[in-house]
């Protein structure tokens, strides 16, 4: 665990990679993987719908209306009453296409509006994700029946566009036969599990200390000797708060 502290300083400044919202979000721990639901598109669906419906009624009645307003003025002696419902008809008839197209500008506005709105929360959560290791314990039942308890290492790394991700590693694995009794292989995942969180909680403090010390004598990101100062100052903070943290007392389970 002082390994992966210590390398928290290479972080710092550091901005998550858009990878994690799709093929590395599983190296994450469970509870911190968070899926964006898909958008719905009952709207757009509806819109088309109703679009249609009002094409066909536009068609139809325009049809009627021209239909009507003609017949009044050629065989019945119709005024200017009939030639406007002519005319009327006639639009109606040559633009009843366009009802379908406005119920698509709208649905597709409806739709770019959803998936900004779904990109700004994917964007706030991955701003939220700190790159410091976490912990986690999972368990598997084997083709032989027996239980396999394992530690993850959920571990940050840098990427070559200067982003972090994660991967996944196991750290330490305990198999147990299938005749183990279920009170044993309870109490190990529980005892395991409070340890990985009490870990995560550690790395997670020593983070916090290196990032405030760093934004705190961070002034211009575009200056390096100032940069340098600050990655000092968090190293510095990281260094007084793990020689803090070994003054504590030992878990006691």
């Amino acid at each position: 665990m002082g390994d992966d502290s210590q390398g928290m300083v290479a972080f710092l400044g550091v901005a998550a990679d858009r990878r994690l919202l799709d093929e590395d979000l599983q190296n994450l721990p469970d509870a911190e993987q968070r899926r964006e639901p898909p958008i719905s598109t009952h709207k757009h669906d509806r819109l088309v719908a109703a679009g249609s419906v009002l094409t066909g009624v536009t068609l139809i009645g325009g049809a009627l209306i021209a239909i009507y307003g003609g017949w009044q003025l050629l065989f019945e002696g119709g005024g200017a009453f009939d030639a406007i419902l002519a005319v009327i008809g006639l639009l109606l008839v040559g633009t009843h296409w366009g009802w379908v197209h406005v119920a698509e500008y709208l649905g597709l506005t409806i739709d770019e509006r959803h998936q900004r709105s779904a990109e700004e929360r994917q964007g706030d959560w991955l701003a939220a994700i700190q790159p410091y290791p976490r912990f986690s314990v999972s368990t598997s039942v084997l083709d032989d029946a027996s239980t396999k308890v394992q530690r993850i290492l959920h571990k940050p790394v840098l990427t070559a566009q200067h982003t972090f991700t994660f991967v996944r590693q196991p750290e330490a694995a305990t198999t147990y036969d299938a005749d183990a009794p279920a009170e044993l292989i309870a109490s190990t995942v529980e005892t395991m599990r409070r340890q990985a969180r009490l870990d995560t909680d550690r790395l997670s403090e020593l983070w916090e200390a290196a990032s405030t010390a760093y934004d705190a004598a961070l002034f211009s990101v575009h200056d390096d000797h100032q940069r340098l100062i600050a990655q000092r100052a968090a190293a510095a903070a990281l260094s007084e708060h793990i020689n803090a943290s070994l003054l504590e007392p030992p878990l006691v389970e």
